[in-house]
């Protein structure tokens, strides 16, 4: 008798113990949820709270986001767009400069609250990310030796070259996809070299971007190829993935950039052009 009323305590005790395990980890569960929904829903209170916005970027991509070589200050078209994003919506705007792959990841992980980095708008990325309305609109093209043209006239003859840049670009990820073989590098100042002593071919870009380097590279070798044209894009600065506030805030501010011409300034400043305008395509 008496081993019975044990058993059965025992098996009582073991009942709730496994009960309030159950309540604890449904209560911690239920915290999870309602923290990630928060943390979704409510992107835009928590910026607007801080009175400040991190915004995630290179400073190594002239002239979209690089330090001025007088001054040594963060500076470029998105950089100085974000700053005037900033101005309108009222919000100190704060920097973290990072190599290009990482942004994406710290933007996922919360390390920052946008990026800033001519981000073409693309399936792939909108699977995992939102953007803004457009702030660049533009194509892509190459820099490639002045003496032979590296052997590139086209697209086409990309196939078997080796072609220097970042390596989760999209520049670079078209490259692959011609049979070009990628040389992973960080800035245009250290890929350009490269090319005029022959360790890299070629380097894909914005044909505006490479433009621009070719005026601060500013030495003999270098060209762009003119008949290397491709992917019409447009791009803008990204944030999580559904942050709907957010991202009314940030587009109703561009509007008003747009409308009122800021953004046309910045982009002619930065990029010799008003790039604010879809391109027709030839």
């Amino acid at each position: 008798m008496k081993n019975t009323k044990r058993l059965l305590l025992l098996l009582a005790v073991l009942a709730a113990a496994i009960l309030l395990a159950a309540c604890g980890s449904k209560e911690t569960s239920n915290e999870a949820a309602a923290s990630s929904e928060s943390k979704e829903q409510n992107a835009w209170e928590r910026i607007e709270e801080a009175g400040k916005i991190v915004v995630g970027t290179e400073g190594l991509y002239y002239p979209i986001t690089y330090h001025d070589e007088t001054t040594k200050e963060l500076t470029g078209y998105d950089v100085e767009v974000a700053r005037a994003l900033g101005e309108k919506l009222g919000l100190e705007v704060e920097f973290k400069e990072m190599e290009f792959d990482g942004l994406l990841p710290a933007l996922r992980n919360g390390q920052i609250d946008i990026a800033a980095n001519d981000f073409a708008i693309t399936d792939e990325r909108k699977e995992k990310f939102d953007f803004t309305i457009p702030v660049k609109h533009s194509y892509g093209s190459a820099i490639v030796r002045e003496s032979d043209n590296s052997g590139i006239e086209s697209v086409e003859d990309l196939k078997g070259k080796k072609v220097g840049g970042s390596a989760t670009s999209n520049y670079s990820k078209f490259a692959q996809e011609q049979g070009a073989e990628v040389i992973v590098y960080t800035g245009s100042d250290t890929v350009l070299p490269e090319i005029v002593n022959g360790r890299v071919d070629a380097t894909l870009n914005d044909y505006l971007v490479l433009m621009r380097s070719l005026e601060q590279y500013d030495k003999p070798g270098l060209k762009l190829a003119e008949g290397v044209k491709f992917s019409f894009s447009s791009s803008a600065i990204v944030m999580p993935k559904d942050s709907p506030e957010l991202k009314e805030k940030l587009d109703a501010a561009l509007e008003e950039l747009l409308a009122d011409g800021t953004l046309k300034e910045i982009s002619t400043k930065f990029l010799g052009a008003d790039v604010t305008q879809p391109l027709e395509k030839e």
